[in-house]
């Protein structure tokens, strides 16, 4: 990666050095400034209001609380089969959700008592009315902690007692809670926020005041140190103050959360690598949640065919066996052997592929690609009487690592093998173009098809067969929607039954 110049350490240095200039020159009636309001600057001292690291934790153990909450749902759809993982994991979310509740209780109640310390040491009137109005935000935060912890404790008990439909139709208005309660900790950190500015807005009445003595010279060049500081500091602050937002917004769970700025701002570099960093932290959550689920499914593949071998070997293990039924069983092993190479062999696969993500890409004419997967592929597709038509006129060459694009390729032209219509000839019709700067590729086909509203999110799934009498380790898809999501692509669907399916992804 080439390293960004660093343009916000010589913007700073060269206007840092003009204010430095006009700064010692203001240095002699610094004093006097001081004096004029060291009263008022004592009185703020004075108001110690530390609620924003309250606020802060308050949002952290929510969202906690939101995650246990969710857990707890989703464990209580698996007890039907007496799971113990499931038993398990239901109490710990249900134990959690309880223990991070009386956390924010204590959180609030340790927010109001700061606020209400603070009315007792300020004795000015416009800052007594805005602390009042925030504790009645606190109380009001109170009041809806109290209404979200009650319901979502009933629908915990729902869950307990295996009524699932009237927990989920509950669960809509503890979500709905959820998301006032979060509005309602933002409008408590806006009400902190105006405090905080009325107090700054006192010590800066102060100071006008106290400017209208110092001489004419002092007064130039205090408006040229603001002018500069002023310029220079919005230029930073702005997005900084975007990235501090972005980081909330990520902290929150809202990976998806980036930063726009105009090309010449001198804060790009620490906004583009936020971004960056955004970007990966989005893929790896993305990754990781991935990852688990087709572990799962791996898991459940595996233990059929596994369950299988160990019966039959059981059976050859009997002394009484006789010459056919001996042959049965060893034909039903070799069946099941067979299937569990047929899985090994493509996890092997996805294994590999996902260890070569990272790879860099080439330059690559796309027919070319393609020729080499329908080479390695020749028997199937002859057998299979297909015939392929392409056009990659409008966009014939792409930046891309071959190994994957190849991977693409070749598992959506054997997807379209296995699923092709028996009664008709399979037509494969494949198209490259660019639409909005990105390279898209069209994979069409005349096969059997599916209901792609019902099923849009399934097929891309792990070991999914729609069609049951199509042999195979349902891995296909799911490892080209790998490639496309690494890749920060993606895939839209469009299939009827008995109409065939397309296929339009976006590869970058």
């Amino acid at each position: 990666m080439t390293r960004r110049p660093n343009r916000i350490k010589e913007v700073i240095l060269r206007r840092s050095s003009f204010i430095i200039f006009l700064m010692l020159i203001l240095g002699a009636f610094v004093l006097l400034r001081i004096v004029a309001t060291h009263k008022d600057i004592d009185d703020v001292a004075n108001i110690d209001l530390p609620i924003i690291e309250i606020l802060t934790q308050i949002e952290t153990n929510q969202l906690e609380q939101a995650i246990a909450f969710e857990r707890a749902i989703r464990y209580s759809e698996e007890m039907d089969g007496n799971s113990d993982i499931a038993l398990q994991g239901f109490a710990e979310a249900d134990s959690t959700f309880r223990y991070l509740a009386e956390l924010v209780d204590v959180d609030l109640l340790e927010a109001e008592q700061e606020v209400v310390d603070a009315l007792k040491q300020t004795g000015q009137e416009t800052q007594r009315i805005k602390l009042k109005g925030l504790l009645l935000s606190i109380k009001k935060l109170e009041s809806d902690h109290t209404s979200y912890e009650t319901h979502a404790l009933e629908v915990i008990d729902l869950l307990e007692d295996g009524e699932l439909e009237a927990a989920v139709f509950a669960s809509e208005r503890v979500e709905s809670e959820e998301d006032q309660f979060n509005k309602q900790v933002e409008g408590v950190l806006m009400r902190h926020e105006m405090f905080t500015e009325a107090l700054v807005k006192v010590v800066e009445q102060e100071e006008v005041l106290s400017m209208k003595w110092i001489v004419t010279l002092t007064l130039l060049f205090v408006i040229l140190s603001l002018l500069a500081v002023y310029t220079f500091s919005y230029r930073i602050w702005r997005p900084l103050e975007d990235i501090r937002t972005g980081a909330e917004k990520i902290g929150a769970g809202n990976l998806d959360a980036r930063i726009r700025l105009s090309s010449n701002s001198i804060t790009t570099d620490i906004v583009d690598s936020f971004n960056d960093m955004a970007d990966r932290l989005f893929y790896s959550q993305k990754e990781i949640d991935q990852f688990i689920h087709f572990s799962y499914s791996t898991a459940d593949d595996l233990k059929a065919p596994i369950t299988n071998l160990g019966s039959l070997l059981e059976m050859l293990s009997k002394e009484n066996l006789n010459q056919s039924n001996f042959k049965a069983i060893l034909n039903n092993a070799r069946k099941t052997n067979q299937q569990l190479e047929k899985t090994v062999t493509s996890l092997v696969e996805v294994n590999k592929i996902r260890e070569e993500l990272s790879a860099e890409g080439e330059d690559l004419y796309i027919d070319e690609t393609l020729k080499e997967v329908v080479s390695s592929h020749l028997s199937k597709i002859k057998n299979s009487n297909a015939v392929i038509k392409k056009d990659f006129s409008e966009c014939p060459l792409m930046h891309y690592p071959k190994a994957q694009l190849k991977a693409i390729f070749k598992h959506l032209l054997l997807n379209a093998i296995a699923y092709r219509d028996p009664e008709k000839p399979l037509q494969i019709k494949i198209k490259s173009k660019k639409v909005n700067g990105h390279t898209t590729i069209i994979f069409k086909d005349n096969g059997l098809g599916f209901d792609s509203i019902k099923y849009k999110d399934e097929i891309f799934r792990p070991y999914t067969r729609i069609h049951s009498h199509v042999e195979g380790a349902g891995l296909g898809l799911y490892i080209v929607k790998m490639i496309l999501d690494y890749h920060r692509g993606g895939v839209r669907v469009e299939s009827e039954p008995r109409k065939g399916a397309t296929f339009a992804l976006r590869l970058n």
